[in-house]
């Protein structure tokens, strides 16, 4: 990593306890900036303020949220609608830019089919395509038929392409996995309803199962070429078991981002170890779960991102993990304990791992997972909230809910057959949006 993107990055995610006084400038920034009319602006260094996790930025978005969705909720509306009529199509979205329909299955996925007394469920997953579904389907016609769940891909809720849907009249749950976005959801005053689960929730435990696997690698670590997953630092502190043990088997799992297997490959090589680690790129969701299975030990090393889903899938296949203490906002997740795995930092990495290794029969991460926190509990977690909603009992629910799971891309059921949600699919593939600043591309 240069030397410019570590300060980056210290400034981003460290010692944020100390940094109360940053947050007090930017928040007289931001007023200078309304007092201008630059709204849509000061809406967005709020948010980013409140992604970093800086001391004192909870109580300035829930400040600003108050002001642009519940004192002025014309303005929070008008300038959400900008910022979602402003999104430029991108690798993996232009196509839907072409044929927004092609959301409607994978990524906007029905799991309750509404009757004549009730309403269906549909799910939007993915933070980036919150705005697109607002933007080219007429979520106001879909919400009076459906409730609508958001469920985000990474962590810092205080988005304008969520809080648009506060410009609904029915309720709008959002996944919120991060204690802190759940209480920013919770205490918005709006609409919005959160829901104490998030993606990694979703994994299919059918798919990723423990196998009887010659244990090939030391460490397995599941993540993109890219530079918030941190290899280079990864390489650095786990390092010393190698410098103890010759014979430390390294796994790497990915797919290009922001690098390339290449530069990923000359970080090995920077750091003296190329000669144990396995590089795989682009495999299989199978072959994913076979290469966990032959490993002792997954490793997450990121300091921000979503609701990681590879130390669950490395969970269910029966790997402990070790995930970097401060992790997102330093919450000492439940998930993370003496059955599953522990926290560690750049120093106690190396100790922790071979911790682990030594006493791997004492742990039981898979038992953990599936009695704590799998895709049934999350769907009947959705059901409780949705019941509540109606003033219902769970038992008084029209339809249980289908049970879907997280692919790479997309949604998947669990048990259900897709025909069954059909008729729903095309129902919403036939409510594009009135907006008439749309621009579709040819």
């Amino acid at each position: 990593m240069s030397l410019s993107s570590k300060v980056k990055e210290f400034i981003k995610y460290d010692f944020n306890q100390y940094k109360q006084p940053l947050v007090f400038a930017i928040s007289l920034v931001i007023s200078i900036l309304k007092l201008f009319g630059k709204h849509q602006l000061a809406f967005k260094i709020t948010a980013s303020t409140f992604r970093s996790g800086w001391k004192g930025s909870e109580k300035l978005a829930q400040k600003e949220i108050n002001f642009y969705f519940v004192q002025k909720p014309n303005l929070g509306s008008k300038i959400a609608t900008k910022e979602i009529n402003d999104i430029e199509p991108q690798s993996n979205t232009e196509r839907l830019f072409r044929k927004p329909d092609q959301m409607v299955g994978k990524i906007v996925t029905v799991i309750c089919n509404p009757t004549e007394s009730s309403k269906g469920v549909v799910i939007v997953k993915y933070s980036v395509y919150f705005g697109l579904f607002a933007r080219f389907f007429d979520i106001e016609k879909i919400s009076s038929k459906y409730y609508i769940i958001l469920e985000p891909s990474w962590a810092g809720l205080c988005e304008l392409p969520i809080f648009f849907y506060t410009s609904l009249k029915s309720p709008v749950f959002v996944q919120t996995y991060e204690e802190r976005d759940f209480e920013l959801i919770s205490n918005s005053k709006t609409n919005l309803i959160p829901i104490q689960i998030g993606p990694s929730w979703f994994i299919n435990h059918e798919v990723f199962v423990p196998q009887q696997l010659q244990k090939l690698y030391d460490v397995i670590m599941v993540a993109a070429w890219a530079k918030f997953k941190r290899h280079d630092e990864f390489f650095k502190a786990i390092k010393p078991c190698i410098e103890r043990n010759k014979d430390f088997k390294l796994v790497l799992v990915g797919y290009p981002v922001d690098m390339t297997k290449e530069e990923i490959r000359q970080l090995t090589q920077k750091h003296g170890i190329e000669e144990n680690v396995t590089i795989f790129e682009k495999i299989s969701r199978d072959k994913v779960s076979e290469v966990l299975s032959s490993s002792k030990v997954n490793v997450l090393w990121s300091k921000f991102e979503g609701n990681n889903r590879a130390i669950i899938e490395g969970m269910f296949c029966d790997i402990p993990v070790v995930l970097r203490e401060g992790h997102n906002y330093g919450e000492h997740y439940d998930f993370i304990n003496e059955m599953t795995g522990c926290f560690a930092n750049e120093q106690t990495l190396s100790d922790a791992v071979e911790e682990i290794i030594d006493n791997l029969d004492s742990l039981a991460p898979r038992a953990y997972v599936l009695n704590n926190r799998n895709a049934i509990q999350a769907t009947r977690a959705i059901e409780k909230c949705i019941a509540n909603q109606e003033g219902v009992s769970c038992d008084m629910w029209h339809e249980k809910l289908a049970v879907k799971t997280n692919d790479l891309v997309g949604m998947s059921y669990l048990k259900a057959d897709p025909q069954h949600f059909a008729k729903a699919n095309d129902e919403i593939k036939k409510c594009p949006s009135g907006n008439t600043h749309i621009q579709f591309i040819s």
